[in-house]
């Protein structure tokens, strides 16, 4: 009896079984081929048969299908004798076959198939075996070699070449691994593969007359109790609109479509336990404009929903007092929702807030004194801060260790920026005693320009229709100084990389400038001074809009209003709007 023949294992038996319809119980991914293509007929016969009824019940289960399946064996065996059928007997053709090209009169004859129904091209068997000994014989094989003369031996000239007779471009490789491009002719093309590239307006607009930058503020709001504290960041614009603005222990919520001001949070009224008490010291919307993060001078951060006005959670700091038990000056998010926080002690660190255990990692001593400056990357991949050592610093989220570190800025660094349009482009700028504002490519670590002003920067954004940069300036050395704006209060406008001022907004606080954001749509600035006005600045109007039928007066959805007079005081926007009353 012939050998059984072995079945291979699966490693995972736990894999769910299918009985075929001969009761063997199989699994396999090969179910799903045609029956035409199964030799559903065991090896050896009869015996082949009888050694698979044998093995039935001890077959272990095969990865799947409904009909079973033939598995080529892998080991050497006795093989099946296998029955062939008797070829037909063909006659002989004799020992040799002549062909013209013998005697080099042109190419080989036809082939034994072309012939088989033409003329006799050989001598029976008999004759062969009596042709050494028989002068009859070789008469006759001379015969045969006149008879093969006669048949046609020249072969028909090829017409056409073997490349397109295979469909063959000789132009084009045969051996590639991926399709041609397609042509760039195509407008289709141009658009589906061509880079997203930002819009390119030259600074030269306004001086051409296409693009004005208005001196005035939009729209003017009261903001009093404002803290004038230099580190501290006590207003954010959200990506729906909102500006969140923190006066002492209260968190005030403006909203720009309708020009509503709505109280979120009040420390006094909060419990000690969730940071009651305090004072509010940062305020941040995540990338949403869902939640916001509100810091206090204790260490405390509590992260609200706007929509429902409710605290969701607080980040506390250590029982047992440390580096997080200081104020929170600053706080960044990420767009993948990781949440940082820069301390007063030097501190930074990340959260995971949809973590019980939300700290990710601490950097501690990140810096020497105040952090004032902290940035996300929009890939969320590269951390910026700034701090009071005079000191920024690059942050790869895979590492302890700063990518980056640079030491030129002669001053506390607060106001920070990534390019939108170039992620290897960074701009600081330094306070009072530096006055300069640097541009690093983080990629090679290294400084691209620089910008000397006159005074104090309290905060830097990069425009989202121009190659340009507006800081904030707040206290300068010299009151006098024809460039610095007198004793601060000035917005300039910078064009990139010519680091050529565009514009620039004298007085436009009573003192200095102290916190900054950008609108969502890129083109209005909100600053808010210690004269406790928190006034609108449409700095980069878009060339749509300029260039079009027309413009909308005022803030963007800010209850329909228009400016109604001159800035620089309480007085100079909207009559009558009072903001946090």
């Amino acid at each position: 009896m012939a050998p059984s023949t072995p079945v291979r294992k699966p490693l995972n038996k736990h894999i769910s079984h299918a009985a075929g319809a001969n009761g063997i119980v199989h699994d396999t991914p090969l179910g799903d081929l045609s029956n035409a293509f199964r030799d559903t007929k065991p090896a050896g016969g009869d015996k082949g048969k009888m050694a698979a009824s044998k093995q039935k019940g001890r077959l272990d289960s095969i990865p799947a299908a409904a009909t079973e399946v033939r598995i080529t064996r892998d080991w050497e065996g006795p093989e099946a004798k296998v029955s062939r059928p008797k070829l037909a007997t063909v006659p002989s053709r004799g020992d040799r076959f002549i062909t013209a090209s013998r005697t080099g009169s042109g190419p080989s004859g036809p082939t034994l198939l072309e012939d088989a129904g033409g003329d006799n091209l050989s001598s029976s068997s008999a004759h062969g075996q009596a042709s050494s000994s028989s002068s009859a014989d070789e008469t006759q094989i001379k015969a045969n070699i006149a008879a093969a003369q006669l048949a046609p031996n020249e072969i028909a000239p090829h017409t056409e070449s073997l490349e397109s007779a295979c469909n063959i471009d000789l132009n084009q490789r045969i051996l590639s691994y991926s399709a041609a491009p397609p042509s760039s002719a195509s407008a289709d093309v141009r658009s589906r593969y061509a880079t997203v590239r930002p819009r390119n307006v030259p600074s030269s607009l306004s001086s051409g007359g296409k693009r004005k930058i208005p001196t005035d503020a939009e729209k003017v709001l009261d903001a009093p109790g404002m803290i004038d504290d230099f580190y501290y960041h006590l207003i954010d614009w959200s990506s729906t609109n909102l500006v969140a603005v923190a006066l002492q222990g209260v968190v005030h919520v403006w909203n720009g479509d309708t020009g509503e001001v709505d109280t979120l949070c009040d420390l006094e009224i909060e419990p000690e336990r969730v940071g009651g008490g305090g004072m509010v010291s940062s305020v941040r919307w995540d990338t949403d404009g869902n939640y916001l993060a509100i810091g206090t001078d204790r260490g405390f951060v509590q992260l609200w929903d706007v929509s429902t006005s409710q605290r969701v959670r607080t980040l506390k700091p250590s029982t047992e007092g440390g580096a997080d038990n200081c104020s929170v000056n600053i706080s960044a998010w990420a767009a993948d929702g990781t949440y940082s926080t820069g301390f007063s002690s030097g501190l930074i660190r990340e959260h995971d807030v949809r973590q019980r255990d939300s700290i990710i990692r601490d950097l501690e001593k990140a810096h020497v004194g105040h952090v004032s400056g902290l940035q996300w990357r929009a890939d969320s991949a590269l951390l910026a801060s700034g701090g009071n050592d005079n000191v920024v610093k690059v942050w790869d989220r895979r590492s302890t260790v700063p990518k980056m570190r640079k030491e030129n800025h002669q001053a506390s660094i607060k106001g920070i920026d990534w390019c939108p349009w170039n992620s290897n482009l960074l701009a600081t700028g330094g306070g009072t005693a530096d006055r300069m504002i640097h541009f690093w490519n983080v990629t090679t670590s290294s400084r691209v320009g620089s910008i000397q002003t006159d005074a104090q920067i309290t905060g830097l954004h990069w425009s989202l229709h121009y190659r340009e940069l507006v800081s904030t300036h707040g206290l300068s050395l010299g009151s006098a100084s024809a460039a610095g704006g007198g004793a601060g209060g000035t917005i300039n406008i910078w064009s990139h990389p010519s680091c050529n001022r565009i514009a620039e907004i004298r007085n436009a606080h009573d003192g200095r400038i102290l916190h900054t954001a950008l609108s969502p749509d890129g083109q209005v600035l909100a600053t808010v001074g210690t004269d406790e006005n928190l006034k609108f600045w449409r700095v980069f109007e878009r060339r749509e809009e300029v260039t079009g039928k027309g413009a909308s007066g005022g803030v963007s959805g800010a209850g329909g209003e228009k400016k109604a007079g001159g800035g620089g005081g309480a007085g100079g926007g909207v009559a009558g709007v009072r903001m946090l009353r």
